[in-house]
């Protein structure tokens, strides 16, 4: 079974009204005695990279509450009557685990929090590039092109070549609306061209490729910043996608000798957005209880995946520690992994058919949109693999292999590349248990590129079943493309 997911805020409001609305009946003889009720519990965690957390608490009297140690301090009154809710900021840790303690007095009468801050496990030896491609891919790539040891890669490369010599002659028009649905369309074209355009540099020395590059995303980064995009379940996931290829060239290029400091100021203080949407979203999404009970699914791991790669390009530990494996985070990594992959017997969301064919091995919780999309179940279990494989990849990039990664009830990256691999390379929705039955017609024109089984065989190349897709004809290799990663092909030259 999954976790059980936490309580949310909205609840928590809930039972401090009704709390509020049983105490208020009592007779005034009853004042001489106290009572306190901790929502949040007597114990709490927080990562190292600190934060800020709740004390929630139902109370019939007065109280105050106070820390015993200097690295916790409080952003709400420390004292009042009644129902409260107090926000506490915890200071980054420097060293090892560490406790505090938070005492409530309730007339007199303490009740004890425990609060224990993690030491960082995070310890990065930051290169530049490392998110999509690290320096040594890169460059073994351009020898093998170079060398034309691999027909297959050399003709990549002249498709990557076309699309990036007609980048030259686009012109940036940036979006600055407010939507964000409407970024994400609007910025499909620059930000992917921004990212082949890093490529083309690498792999010809051509300056102009680069200036290019960082041109677009520098009219993006002074047009869109500053603004407030409207308040939407989506927004993280929507800026996390749009910007993803902007940050790939930014890493690819940071460098070079091809930006001047003021330029890189500029460019990653638009960055900055993707933190605080992604810190928004988080909240946003436990305070409603994730929409209706979608508790693993693709926004989830957008929100993670924009933290991270911000972290990774501006070498911010304390945004990896959080994105990876953090108490403050909840919905880091380690968990989505548990969460979004499907073992035997988990209990699949709620939204689904109570009928419905139950989760095999490997299935993706967003499976659930084959009803809700509807009949778009592949489309959407393609994302949320997706955006964890990228994650994953950026990850092992930088010394953290998830490829590698069990979690602790038996969830790993390989199942869902060999469960759903055989869609792919029969081309038929309604195998296996016929859960998706009816979602053919719909296949690979969604987004659900085939080509991103490539990342399948470079971390995973013994898997029979991702390379009977990858064999198959089913998909052209040398010219399979997405927004979000380019010309996959490239991604599995090292091993194929």
């Amino acid at each position: 079974m999954k976790k059980q997911v936490k309580m949310n805020a909205k609840l928590i409001v809930m039972l401090l009204v009704l709390y509020q609305s049983v105490s208020c009946t009592k007779k005034d003889a009853d004042t001489g005695s106290s009572e306190i009720s901790l929502i949040s519990g007597k114990v709490m965690e927080v990562g190292f990279e600190g934060g800020e957390k709740s004390v929630k608490f139902v109370a019939d009297a007065s109280w105050n509450i106070s820390s015993d140690v200097s690295w916790i301090t409080f952003l709400s009154p420390t004292e009042g009557k009644g129902n409260a809710i107090i926000k506490i900021n915890a200071l980054r840790n420097e060293g090892s685990l560490r406790i505090g303690k938070l005492t409530v007095n309730v007339k007199g009468v303490p009740t004890i929090i425990e609060v224990t801050q993690m030491a960082k496990s995070v310890a990065m030896d930051f290169k530049h590039p490392s998110i999509l491609y690290t320096a040594q891919e890169l460059l073994d790539l351009k020898t093998k092109i170079n060398n034309n040891t691999s027909p297959s890669i050399t003709t990549t490369y002249n498709n990557l070549m076309n699309r990036c010599n007609t980048a030259l002659n686009y012109i940036t028009n940036p979006y600055t609306g407010t939507n964000p649905a409407d970024f994400i369309s609007a910025s499909y074209i620059p930000a992917s061209y921004s990212r082949d355009l890093a490529m083309a540099y690498w792999f010809t020395g051509d300056k102009k490729y680069a200036q290019k590059s960082i041109e677009i995303i520098k009219e993006w980064a002074i047009k869109c910043k500053g603004i407030q995009y409207v308040s939407n379940a989506g927004n993280s996931m929507y800026l996390t996608r749009g910007m993803f290829p902007m940050l790939c060239a930014y890493d690819m290029l940071v460098e070079e000798d091809i930006m001047d400091e003021q330029t890189k100021t500029i460019i990653l203080d638009w960055f900055g957005i993707l933190y605080t949407e992604a810190l928004a979203s988080i909240q946003l999404w436990e305070n409603n209880d994730y929409f209706n009970k979608q508790y693993y699914q693709n926004h989830l791991v957008a929100h993670t995946m924009g933290i991270m790669m911000l972290g990774f390009v501006t070498e911010d530990e304390a945004m990896i520690q959080y994105a990876l494996n953090s108490p403050s985070n909840p919905r880091d990594m380690y968990e989505l992994i548990q969460g979004c992959i499907f073992m035997p017997g988990d209990q699949p969301c709620e939204r689904e058919n109570p009928n419905a064919a139950p989760p095999a091995r490997g299935e993706i919780y967003d499976r659930y949109r084959h009803k809700t999309g509807p009949v778009r179940g592949l489309q959407y279990a393609h994302l949320t693999q997706t955006l964890l494989t990228t994650v994953a990849r950026m990850c092992h990039n930088n010394g953290i292999d998830l490829f590698a990664y069990t979690a602790p009830t038996g969830e790993n990256l390989l199942f869902p590349f060999e469960y759903y691999s055989d869609f792919y390379r029969e081309m038929d929705s309604c195998i296996k248990s016929g859960f998706y039955c009816g979602e053919t017609d719909r296949m690979t024109k969604a987004g659900d590129n085939p080509g991103m089984y490539e990342l399948g065989l470079r971390y995973f190349p013994n898997s029979a079943p991702v390379k009977a897709l990858i064999n198959s004809g089913r998909f052209n290799r040398e010219t399979a493309y997405m927004d979000l990663l380019g010309f996959t092909r490239f991604f599995s030259a090292s091993v194929n």
